[in-house]
């Protein structure tokens, strides 16, 4: 009697081990999808402020001087010297 309640014991341990072996596990698994995804988050956080920097800097003169320069355009009493070759 004592014998079969003892292998009880001792299964019902074993059982219980491999299961927080387990939890344990997933647990750390979790904990590295949080650590991956905090990352990420911070990321992104980073990505908007760059966007709405840019988005205010685009409706700035300055950006839309910039712009017309690109495409060569100028203001109507500038002038151009260009070198010769």
């Amino acid at each position: 009697m004592i014998l079969a309640i003892s292998f009880v014991v001792i299964l019902f341990c074993i059982v219980m081990g491999a299961q927080m072996i387990k939890k344990y596990s997933t647990l750390r698994d979790l904990q590295e999808q949080e650590s991956k995804l905090a990352k990420q988050y911070q990321s992104e956080l980073e990505l908007s402020k760059e966007l709405k920097d840019q988005e205010a800097y685009i409706k700035t003169d300055d950006y839309i001087e910039e712009m017309a320069r690109k495409l060569g355009l100028l203001y109507p009493d500038e002038v151009i010297f260009k070198p010769e070759n």
